[in-house]
């Protein structure tokens, strides 16, 4: 993978973490452990054999848990700390081979709000679901949240640039969809005024 395309893939993991927070880490993690991917002395862990099983079970717990409507919120309200964190662990390996000095710093600045607007969008459609629903939806959101966010992580792997500019589309989409919940839920409070 070249520097470019590794750092596109690095934006895609990012991102995904604002979907699933364990899940790029694990990617990150598993790729750096089957590759000779280059890594920061400060990220060498990542490579680790009990790193990959560490992050594959919290993966998951994670995905399991979110299927569980009073969990999935209680996931959501938790991970609006741990996702900006996470994104910046798993973009900063690959961001290094484009820019190793910076690449903490990229990935800090560019990872972290990623994962948060993804993650805000889709707890914002997340509320709109168990409004709407009464809960009864949240798993089949759940299910696609996860489809979503490992086809982002393949098609970020195998065409990351592809993978890049289908994700500013996703992005587009979860962010109109989370205005409209947004727009609904207050006409219906004016409404009850």
């Amino acid at each position: 993978m070249d520097a470019l395309s590794a750092a596109a893939f690095g934006v895609v993991l990012a991102a995904t973490a604002g979907l699933r927070a364990f899940l790029p880490v694990f990617s990150a993690s598993l790729f750096a452990w089957m590759t000779d991917l280059p890594l920061p002395d400060n990220l060498a862990w990542l490579e680790r054999a009990q790193t990959v099983l560490i992050f594959g079970v919290a993966t998951l717990l994670e995905i399991l848990g979110d299927k569980i409507p009073i969990v999935d919120h209680a996931l959501d309200g938790i991970q609006v700390l741990t996702k900006p964190v996470l994104a910046a662990l798993a973009a900063t390996p690959f961001i290094y081979q484009l820019a190793p000095e910076q690449s903490v710093a990229i990935g800090i600045l560019l990872g972290a709000p990623l994962a948060l607007g993804v993650h805000s969008a889709k707890a914002t459609a997340r509320l709109g679901s168990t409004a709407t629903t009464a809960g009864v939806g949240n798993p089949l959101l759940s299910i696609a949240e996860d489809v979503a966010a490992v086809a982002a992580i393949v098609v970020g792997f195998l065409a990351p640039l592809l993978a890049l500019l289908l994700m500013a589309v996703t992005i587009f989409f979860i962010v109109r969809l989370a205005l409209r919940v947004r727009r609904r839920r207050r006409a219906a409070g004016s409404a009850r005024s």
